[in-house]
């Protein structure tokens, strides 16, 4: 059945204006640089943020927390301090899943040695993600930044190949999955509306793909938007070209609302009454329609 996009629209309009309040930051890894005004800090953290990005949301900030208040009111300025700051914050990290300690210190020494080297001020990053010609591209620009965190990674590990949790927490540049991670953090950098910083002033929110986390993947499903079991980076801007459809010049509006769907309503793509019955978007939901006969 063809998708009725004017209904679609609506809906995901009703579920933005639901969720369009503060009070939903604390449940998405984002009200993490959210506490800064600097745009050096918003950055830093940012990256931070996404890349650890995985688990479920008590996980990750659990995690996230007592790293962000170890490192203080400036975590770029303690990051770019060398040593002497930063030798008490590396002996207190800890593990996460498939990061061990030593993953971690490798990790956060390596973007200490990059900020102090760095001439240039905010934006830190994005000149990783353009071409020669100063152009993000969307083949190439997300590999392309993984490689050079690979690099450097391995300079300051000062072997040959990472190790799987470092691996893990980059990506690897050659795969073709959908680095739904980056995705977020490019979101986060270059969208200019709630919730989003807008930083990067050199790409715009119609080049970036989708960021396909679990959450949207179940949704994207169950709104007729895509059949499709696996994703990649191809399915990442095929949803990217979907949403398109809805706004041109803004095809991620509806990430951080979409989401909530799961982590707040708790929708898991199948039929529960509890949960289905109030959802904004059932009346475009194939689950609500095939159990309702609606």
């Amino acid at each position: 059945m063809p998708i009725d996009l004017e209904l679609l629209h609506t809906k995901l309009e009703d579920l933005r204006i639901k969720y369009d309040h503060l009070q939903y930051l604390d449940t998405d890894p984002i009200c993490f640089p959210k506490k800064y005004k600097d745009p050096l800090d918003i950055e830093v953290v940012s990256f931070i943020s996404c890349l650890y990005a995985y688990g479920n949301v008590k996980s990750i900030q659990g995690f996230l927390k007592p790293i962000f208040e170890a490192l203080g009111p400036s975590p770029y300025q303690t990051l770019r301090g060398g040593n002497k700051t930063l030798l008490p914050f590396l002996k207190n990290l800890n593990v996460y899943r498939f990061q061990t300690k030593k993953d971690n210190q490798i990790f956060f020494q390596t973007i200490s040695r990059i900020l102090q080297n760095l001439q240039t001020q905010s934006p830190l990053f994005e000149s990783n993600l353009l071409d020669e010609f100063g152009k993000f591209n969307e083949k190439n620009s997300l590999p392309k930044f993984q490689n050079f965190w690979e690099e450097e990674i391995k300079k300051t590990s000062g072997k040959k190949t990472l190790s799987y949790g470092l691996q893990f927490l980059i990506g690897m540049s050659t795969a073709k999955s959908p680095k739904k991670r980056l995705s977020l953090f490019l979101r986060w950098m270059v969208r200019t509306s709630y919730p989003d910083f807008g930083l990067y002033q050199r790409i715009y929110p119609n080049q970036i793909p989708f960021p396909l986390d679990v959450h949207i993947q179940k949704l994207i499903q169950i709104l007729g938007i895509t059949d499709r079991k696996t994703f990649g980076s191809k399915e990442a801007f095929l949803i990217q070209e979907f949403f398109k459809k809805i706004n041109p010049n803004d095809p991620l509006l509806y990430d951080f609302y979409l989401t909530r769907v799961g982590i707040i309503e708790r929708c898991n793509a199948k039929y529960q009454k509890v949960v289905c019955e109030v959802c904004f978007l059932k009346e475009v939901c194939l689950v609500f329609g095939s159990a309702t006969g609606n």
